[in-house]
């Protein structure tokens, strides 16, 4: 019998008998320690805030790995799912329980982001557990070597990190640029953006002081040691600021002296989706498409905004 449950302290020795989780190169330090895990298990949803790892375990052995975390008020990410090769029944079983779990706290929806070539994978959440293929992402990079900064020519008086007063307008920018279709899977909200500020996640904004307005925001995620993840949001008709974005960031990550690599996020649900891909395509080296797969239960309600409208394993914060 197959048994699911939290990842505790004295089951992450069994990790090293998942053989995708070896070849992963991940390490235990990704997971939370005891006690701190331990006191969260038992919060309720409304108040998680870090990611929860469970197991499947068979005759004590360890088959399949899924880590969530709440990215939203009430949506939910699969970060992590790590299987043992044709272990698909024990991927079904981890994500069709962590939803009940979830649904059961008050999560309304829920998403994946998968490598669009795993097909099997792919496979797995549409007919087993009832995801839809909603969106897709291209990513992008671009390397330490490819990074040619003239300081005394980069002004950026225009961007600065977000404060408590910008989380709303800021959740009116990221809603206003996203489809309509697309609003009830991946909506955001002012209060998302606050814990984020408390939590020093780094956010930044594009302001245009003259007009008292919000035309960008941007999150710099340093994934690895080495490597940083840039995911944003631009207004329709300022999209041509993504060179600034990127000049900003660029000067940011390469006083790292171990910085190797930024990789570039654009999601296809935003309206602007096709002119910032132009612009990326000329700036940076494209690199893959993943797929968002979604599973929804409730539709947001109506907002006015500021603008018109393997197996896995991605450690980037949600967006």
């Amino acid at each position: 019998m197959t048994e699911i449950k939290n990842l505790t302290f004295f089951d992450k020795n069994k990790l090293k008998s998942l053989n995708s989780f070896v070849e992963s190169g991940l390490d235990f330090s990704i997971f939370y320690p005891f006690p701190v895990d331990f006191f969260h298990r038992f919060l309720p949803f409304k108040l998680k805030f870090l990611n929860e790892s469970y197991v499947a375990l068979q005759d004590k052995k360890v088959k399949g790995l899924i880590t969530v975390n709440k990215a939203e008020t009430k949506r939910v990410k699969i970060s992590r799912l790590l299987l043992d090769e044709n272990s698909f029944e024990y991927g079904k079983l981890l994500v069709n329980c962590m939803v009940s779990l979830c649904v059961s706290g008050g999560a309304e929806s829920f998403y994946v982001i998968a490598d669009k070539t795993n097909t099997p994978l792919i496979t797995m959440f549409i007919e087993g557990c009832g995801f839809k293929n909603s969106a897709h992402e291209r990513v992008y990079k671009i390397d330490k070597k490819d990074i040619i900064l003239e300081s005394s020519d980069i002004n950026f008086e225009h961007i600065r990190k977000i404060t408590f007063s910008d989380t709303k307008p800021v959740e009116n920018l990221i809603n206003g640029v996203i489809l309509s279709h697309a609003l009830p899977s991946f909506y955001k909200k002012a209060l998302t953006l606050k814990k984020k500020i408390i939590l020093n996640h780094k956010q930044f904004v594009l302001y245009d002081k003259s007009r008292n307005l919000i035309l960008g925001y941007f999150t710099l995620s340093k994934i690895k040691k080495s490597s940083y993840t840039l995911e944003f949001a631009l207004a329709p008709k300022f999209e041509g600021y993504i060179t600034d974005l990127l000049n900003y960031v660029k000067s940011r990550v390469i006083k790292n002296p171990d910085f190797e690599t930024l990789y570039i996020k654009l999601k296809s649900y935003y309206i602007n989706f096709n002119e910032l891909k132009e612009l990326l395509d000329f700036e940076c080296n494209y690199l893959f498409t993943n797929a968002i797969l979604t599973k929804d239960f409730l539709a947001v309600k109506k907002q006015d905004f500021a603008f018109e409208k393997m197996i896995f394993n991605d450690a980037t914060p949600a967006f």
